[in-house]
């Protein structure tokens, strides 16, 4: 029984040809994203009498049959996982990557200059007359790095572990690197402080010792 299942299951995928279907976008898309199968081949179907002769012959195809389109699921670079949270903690540098050299931009960016960053870093690309090979390498590391630095969990986690990287002696935390968490606008002016109250207690301390030097020279008489 186990052996005509498997048996059946060879002639099916054996007479069903896959291809990739057409990718629309070759930068994003550097690999086939859908599957579909091919027209079915013909097959030959061949009757033999008890004697051995041959009594018929003739052809037929097989009837198509479509399968629903699979979506291959693309490879993620996110750099949010637990073996890269370890590393952050050990000070051991989560990738090779410099994201923020990458697109010419200083760690203390804000997000708004990431995007725009990105977007005159791919134009200058686009200008460059590469290959479309090394067009879609470039735009690939480009769209990478914007990935990373646009967002906002993953570059707390990459802005922490660089921190880390500089000075894995010293422990500092994923907020101490955060920008969210770092005022951007001019604090405003410190109120004047008022030292009335301040030169009252100084005067009354001053007074009292005064006092106390003069009970003391008048008892010891």
């Amino acid at each position: 029984m186990v052996t005509s299942a498997a048996t059946r299951a060879t002639a099916y995928f054996a007479g069903h040809n896959f291809v990739p279907s057409k990718c629309y976008n070759t930068v994003s898309c550097p690999f086939p994203t859908y599957f579909a199968p091919t027209k079915p081949p013909r097959r030959l179907l061949i009757s033999r009498s008890s004697a051995g002769d041959v009594s018929a012959e003739s052809t037929t195809a097989a009837e198509p049959e479509w399968e629903t389109p699979v979506e291959v699921p693309k490879g993620s670079a996110s750099l949010i996982s637990a073996l890269n949270v370890e590393k952050a903690i050990r000070g051991i540098a989560i990738t090779d990557a410099d994201h923020y050299g990458r697109l010419g931009l200083q760690r203390e960016c804000s997000y708004d200059q990431v995007t725009v960053q990105y977007k005159n870093k791919v134009a200058e690309v686009m200008n460059k007359g590469l290959s479309e090979e090394e067009l879609s390498k470039e735009l690939e590391l480009l769209r990478e790095s914007h990935s990373i630095l646009s967002s906002v969990e993953e570059r707390r986690l990459y802005d922490w572990s660089l921190a880390r990287n500089e000075k894995p002696d010293r422990y500092m935390w994923p907020f101490e690197v955060d920008i969210t968490q770092t005022p951007t606008e001019i604090p405003p002016p410190p109120e004047p402080e008022d030292v009335g109250p301040t030169r009252l207690v100084g005067y009354f301390m001053f007074s009292w010792l005064i006092l106390s030097f003069a009970l003391l020279i008048v008892f010891n008489r």
